[in-house]
């Protein structure tokens, strides 16, 4: 005969199995994921690999002299000469280095400055003028459009 306790325990048992194989189940899903990216990512290292390879032999001295002598008579190129390359003191001056306007924002504001304060009442006699009317399209009288198109037989 088999007790309760008994049954307890093989129903404990049943649950523990089915815990322990789902648990197994997702590892493994989980280890064929792993093994997937894996292989993804093996095949992105070669891929650069390649390009790398690809790129130094496109970049060849030897082989870009050969298209330099090529392709000479459309593209017209001729070495720099080091009197085309400048010095850092040479170049431009920083934007913080540049020399600060007369008018500032504050005066534009304040209206000191003679055609601003021209150019904003321009503005605001243009805004005191009424607005055109926009013709607006006569309502129909009738309720119920009735457009004949021939594709419906009644």
């Amino acid at each position: 005969m088999l007790r309760s306790f008994d049954l307890v325990l093989i129903g404990i048992m049943t649950a523990t199995a089915v815990v322990t194989y789902s648990i197994k189940h997702r590892a493994d899903q989980k280890l064929a994921e792993v093994r997937h990216l894996e292989s993804e990512i093996k095949l992105e290292k070669d891929t650069i690999d390649l390009l790398k390879a690809d790129w130094a032999l496109l970049t060849q001295p030897n082989r870009l002299n050969r298209l330099i002598g090529v392709y000479d008579s459309e593209l017209s190129l001729a070495p720099t000469d080091t009197t085309q390359l400048a010095m850092p003191k040479e170049l431009p001056m920083l934007k913080s280095a540049l020399p600060q306007p007369s008018t500032t924002i504050e005066d534009i504001i304040a209206g000191k400055n003679t055609e601003v304060a021209a150019a904003l009442k321009g503005v605001e006699a243009a805004k005191a003028k009424p607005a055109p009317k926009i013709p607006v399209p006569a309502l129909r009288h009738s309720p119920v459009d009735i457009n004949s198109t021939g594709s419906v037989k009644r």
